[in-house]
């Protein structure tokens, strides 16, 4: 399956990427949350931790950890983003874990994308999701976890 997220152009008074996923295959549209880009001096996929990974296409990856069951990992090596510390050739200079995973503010984030049906802001005036976990539900049960499937990550126009 083909996934698509259309990020929002950045604005310097965000803290965070707003975009949109999208997925025509099965009909479905879900808003993204991710950290703004800051870019790496050593690494291609940006600042580890604390920067959205950058535009481009991932192989999706199965993921299932403790923490974050039945998702998937963002693998691309050309961009330097991996699933696993170890898995291509300087871990120094790779992104790993990058996951698709339910989050309700940017700082629960590092360096992944959380999917919600919809974004809000907060009373401090942080954008977050109030239903992450229910956006997540929705495409783990319309998207088949395997490895099969492509994202690709681009600006909008």
């Amino acid at each position: 399956m083909k996934l698509t997220i259309r990020r929002e152009k950045q604005q310097p008074s965000h803290d965070c990427t707003l975009g949109l996923l999208l997925i025509p295959e099965v009909s479905l549209t879900l808003c993204t949350l991710e950290r703004p880009w800051i870019p790496s001096t050593t690494c291609k996929g940006g600042l580890k931790g604390q920067s959205c990974v950058p535009c481009g296409t991932y192989q999706l990856v199965r993921h299932d950890s403790v923490k974050h069951p039945k998702t998937w990992a963002l693998v691309n090596f050309d961009l330097d983003v991996i699933h696993y510390e170890g898995d291509d050739h300087d871990p120094d200079e790779d992104r790993a874990t990058c996951l698709l995973h339910p989050a309700g503010f940017v700082h629960q984030l590092e360096g992944c994308i959380a999917p919600g049906l919809s974004v809000t802001k907060a009373p401090d005036g942080q954008y977050m999701f109030t239903n992450s976990r229910k956006a997540m539900d929705k495409l783990q049960a319309l998207v088949p976890w395997t490895d099969d499937h492509t994202l690709t990550i681009e600006e909008a126009t």
